[in-house]
């Protein structure tokens, strides 16, 4: 009952086009309806309403999906996870649409700095993964701090609040066999290094070996974004 798009046909010939060649037209038009909604409501149930990146339950999959890939083509595939650094201050001192809207211009200088075959998920708050496939550990890196520099260096103008909002990121790159829960968490624990050594930065996660050997010894201190 309402347009969803347009068909268009032409021709440099007048009165090419039949009353015939318009039913069928019609016809085409109306048959590509019920495919173009279903895409259209099956992209919506794995996107962000806010931010128009794919929610956290999309992750799931797609990270086993470009697993899969990359086990088949021997390509490198690579993840960040970035946290937005005090943002709860930014909905404090100036009201959620503000900090809807901080949220809503980081992932448009994310898009802008990143691949479009790169796939951008909002897990919830002010925390993004990104994973990115074809991608190796150096090349990650490059890309993250291109990522934090966006971000960081351009404030964000909503009316007359002027925010300089950065981001923490942590850098993992998948060893070929570990599970898709301990890539993302080298990546989260990589972030959250980033966090304790003054936010704003990239960090690297270690090899699985270095962190179990670390982990008896390292107390992990309280968490703040």
């Amino acid at each position: 009952g309402v347009p969803i798009g347009v068909l268009s046909g032409a021709s440099p010939e007048v009165g090419a086009f039949s009353a015939t060649d318009e039913l069928l037209a019609r016809l085409l038009a109306n048959c590509s309806v019920p495919p173009i909604q279903r895409t259209r409501l099956e992209r919506l149930a794995v996107t962000d309403d806010l931010t128009l990146a794919y929610n956290g339950r999309y992750l799931a999959s797609r990270l086993l999906e470009e697993m899969e890939r990359s086990r088949r083509s021997k390509a490198p595939l690579s993840l960040l996870w970035m946290d937005l650094d005090h943002f709860k201050l930014v909905n404090d001192s100036h009201g959620h649409p503000v900090g809807d809207e901080v949220l809503r211009v980081f992932v448009e200088r994310v898009r802008t700095a990143t691949s479009r075959v790169d796939i951008l998920v909002r897990r919830g708050g002010e925390e993004f993964v990104l994973l990115m496939p074809a991608t190796a550990a150096a090349q990650a890196k490059v890309i993250a701090e291109r990522v934090r520099s966006s971000a960081a260096d351009e404030p964000v103008v909503v009316g007359d609040a002027k925010i300089r909002q950065t981001v923490s990121i942590g850098v993992a790159t998948w060893d070929g066999a570990e599970s898709p829960g301990s890539l993302q968490a080298r990546a989260d624990e990589a972030m959250y290094f980033a966090k304790q050594r003054g936010r704003n930065r990239v960090e690297t996660a270690r090899e699985k070996r270095k962190r179990r050997a670390k982990a008896a010894t390292a107390p992990r201190a309280t968490r703040s974004t």
